[in-house]
């Protein structure tokens, strides 16, 4: 009697493993069948995806397919506004046994992009994953992006780095009029900007964050153009909760609502906490930002508004920011014009 007990206690363990493996195998099926659906519906909407072997892992903890030689270009194989290319040497997809409904996806070795007709981009991570939180026959809920060590270089400008970037958003694209179709939080620390480029304000960014939603249905269909003008008709906003920027002696605290005008182009307004404006200014004017006119207003209506900076801290103000006409203001008085955007009407 006591041995049979000591061999039902041996079982155990033995079809826990059984049953663990059962699940392994049915997670893998799953990870398969919405890779192929994933492929068919992105080649359905113009998208060239091609790959090598895959191989099954992840046991006894996860469910991982690595793709092979992974290939992406598109829309489509005529002249369109906006062509992307793009790979890797493997893409790595998992699923802990624990979560089935969160998916990570992991590039291995980055390959250069190509936007249109434009030269090959260079793009490399020491780490990169992207999180999906997925939805039973509805399209993920959350979408997250983290990376180390991430470097782009421009050609004809030179190399980008972040040190450490951070990305989340919940969507529901399903949204209606004034509703949330994306609450987003971003992050990036620090950002080194390429060399080849007199920045008005030093070489890094320390830091920057922003937090806020995309209001508004968002239309689908071709052309940006058409899709921009339908997200403004139907009451498409974008609130900025906080956004941070530490950038040279400058540290920018800042709320705003933008919109489309009729033309297209950002227009809004909101408030901003600038500390360190005056050699901020200063800088901006050297390196011919701004011109020496308009730092020299802006400084002195700044310097009325500010509050007494404690000793040794920098000048301190808050003050509204409005943007109309692609001319950002202080107060109404102009500090930058900004280029044109330019939406393809197809």
């Amino acid at each position: 009697m006591r041995r049979e007990k000591w061999i039902a206690l041996a079982a155990v363990p033995l079809l826990l493993l059984a049953g663990d493996f059962v699940y392994w195998r049915i997670a893998i099926g799953q990870l398969r069948e919405g890779f192929d659906a994933w492929m068919i519906l992105a080649q359905s909407e113009g998208w060239d995806v091609r790959h090598g072997a895959i191989a099954t892992g992840g046991w006894p903890s996860a469910a991982t397919l690595r793709i092979e030689d992974v290939t992406i270009s598109g829309p489509g194989s005529g002249p369109g506004p906006f062509v992307l290319s793009g790979g890797s040497e493997a893409v790595l997809l998992r699923v802990r046994l624990t979560r089935p409904d969160v998916l990570d996806i992991v590039p291995l070795g980055l390959r250069p992009v190509r936007f249109n007709d434009g030269p090959p981009v260079p793009v490399s991570a020491g780490h990169l994953r992207l999180r999906f939180t997925l939805e039973v026959n509805a399209p993920p809920s959350t979408m997250e992006i983290d990376a180390e060590g991430l470097t782009v270089t421009l050609p004809g400008t030179g190399l980008i780095s972040v040190g450490r970037l951070d990305l989340r958003a919940d969507l529901k694209p399903d949204a209606g009029r004034d509703q949330a179709a994306i609450a987003f939080s971003a992050a990036a620390r620090p950002v080194s900007l390429p060399d080849g480029v007199r920045w008005g304000l030093g070489p890094e960014v320390r830091d920057a964050s922003v937090e806020g939603v995309l209001n508004g249905p968002l239309p689908a269909g071709p052309g940006l153009a058409a899709r921009a003008t339908a997200w403004r008709d139907g009451g498409g906003s974008l609130e900025i909760h906080h956004l941070l920027l530490g950038w040279g002696p400058a540290r920018i605290d800042a709320t705003a609502t933008l919109a489309l005008d009729e033309d297209l182009q950002p227009m809004g307004a909101g408030t901003s906490k600038i500390a360190g404006y005056g050699a901020a200014l200063d800088a901006l004017a050297a390196n011919a930002v701004l011109s020496r006119s308009a730092a020299t207003a802006a400084k002195a209506m700044l310097s009325l508004l500010a509050n007494t900076p404690a000793e040794g801290q920098p000048e301190e103000v808050e003050v509204p920011l409005s943007l109309q006409f692609r001319t950002l203001s202080v107060r109404q008085v102009p500090l930058a014009r900004l280029p044109e955007l330019d939406w393809p009407d197809r």
